[in-house]
């Protein structure tokens, strides 16, 4: 049996997790939600982790200890680590910043949305592709025809 693909939400507005997590939920993919609350506890974690069962990393960048950029940055330099997809969800809209996200290997940029029905829209659409149609190394059988 195919073990479970993993999200980790790394946010730590506890109303934005809960957001994100009833959209996941509601969409019904089998997948494990992992929540950390701040950039180190990411780390930490993904130091642990078997790399290739995390389908997706939602990323905040206001978080507390390490924001999201810093984490980018320490995931850019490890050759493990880069491989796991990151997509930056944040209310910060900053050009700068955005640049600076991309600069640093995030996958996507995502602005948060206003309201639980634009919630659940937008993790459909991210889930989609980042869980289901993206083929991620070690983890999706790939047809070699």
């Amino acid at each position: 049996m195919r073990k479970a693909r993993k999200v980790i939400i790394a946010e730590d507005r506890s109303s934005d997790y809960e957001l994100m997590r009833i959209a996941f939920d509601d969409l019904s993919l089998g997948l494990e939600l992992i929540h950390v609350t701040d950039g180190q506890e990411l780390i930490d974690h993904l130091d642990s982790e078997t790399l290739s069962q995390v389908a997706l990393v939602m990323l905040d960048l206001d978080m507390p200890n390490i924001d999201g950029i810093e984490v980018l940055k320490k995931l850019y330099v490890d050759d493990e680590l880069k491989k796991v997809p990151v997509v930056v969800f944040s209310s910060v809209v900053d050009q700068a910043k955005i640049f600076e996200c991309y600069d640093f290997g995030a996958n996507a940029f995502v602005k948060k949305p206003m309201t639980a029905e634009e919630y659940s829209e937008t993790i459909s659409a991210i889930a989609g592709f980042w869980t289901d149609i993206n083929v991620l190394p070690g983890f999706n059988t790939v047809d070699q025809h």
